[in-house]
């Protein structure tokens, strides 16, 4: 294996210091069902949150008058991406890292593109951009799967097709709130997009994301989202095309929405 590894390195097996190996499915996604309309693929969860919250971002500034937009828009537009999140995070580049409090605290010293002067500002800028931002932690949910229906609430079943999950749990495994989840409602209304929710059975163990550690560490608003899928954590995972495509539009309408929809809730 070493022989292999130096290879492809293009040195001597006996000139390597260390290798990071990991084991992974090599063979390309595919589309599948009679229209084309899943998608079968290694590591949907979390590239499909990852490619969503990008592309959201891109697509929030390449429509027409978005880069007006952009400029009229008092919120900072930002996406983090983190690694490490399936073994806890707890890494220089995981989500429990210090790092994401470190840049906006610079975002904010450097004024945010607000215009207002050095001497002018009182100290407290990144305190007050905390209490007014809002953060979507957008992992992956569990389907419900046709053959153990029994591991869904009735009530609580997320299915392919039928719109972005919105997880939440009253242990706070989950960082979604009934304020969070109103001001989500109201952007997936403007976007033409529509929700699920999911709540684990109170019998069950409940897995977690990011966001309830970053919700807590920042104190920044926040609800936890995903896209139906099954096979979470195999090697090979099945979602749907539908749901990539309404998390790119919810998240977009997020980008331009937000600031208006927070208005009107004041």
């Amino acid at each position: 294996l070493l022989s292999m590894v130096a290879k492809e390195a293009g040195c001597a097996p006996e000139e390597l210091i260390d290798v990071d190996l990991y084991v992974y499915d090599h063979q390309p996604a595919a589309l599948g069902g009679v229209y084309e309309e899943f998608i079968s693929s290694q590591r949907l969860d979390n590239l499909v949150g990852t490619f969503s919250v990008i592309r959201a971002l891109i697509e929030s500034v390449s429509e027409q008058h978005g880069v007006a937009e952009l400029s009229a828009d008092p919120n900072i537009r930002f996406v983090a991406c983190y690694d490490n999140e399936e073994c806890g995070s707890e890494s220089a580049q995981g989500a429990k890292t210090h790092f994401t409090e470190w840049v906006l605290r610079r975002l904010c010293a450097c004024g945010g593109g607000g215009g207002e002067s050095v001497a002018s500002r009182n100290g407290t800028e990144f305190e007050e951009a905390i209490g007014k931002s809002f953060m979507i932690s957008a992992d992956q949910a569990h389907a419900s799967h046709p053959n153990y229906k029994e591991k869904h609430e009735d009530q609580h079943r997320p299915r392919f097709h039928g719109g972005v999950v919105v997880k939440v749990n009253t242990n706070q495994r989950y960082a979604t709130t009934s304020r969070t989840h109103a001001i989500l409602k109201q952007i997936a209304h403007l976007a033409e997009c529509p929700l699920q929710k999911f709540v684990v059975r109170n019998d069950m163990p409940c897995g977690s994301t990011v966001g309830p550690f970053l919700s807590s560490n920042l104190g920044v608003q926040t609800i936890d989202v995903g896209c139906a899928m099954l096979a979470m954590h195999s090697i090979r995972e099945f979602t749907c095309t539908s749901s990539i495509a309404q998390a790119v539009s919810l998240f977009t309408a997020f980008y331009k929405h937000l600031p208006a929809v927070l208005g009107s809730l004041q």
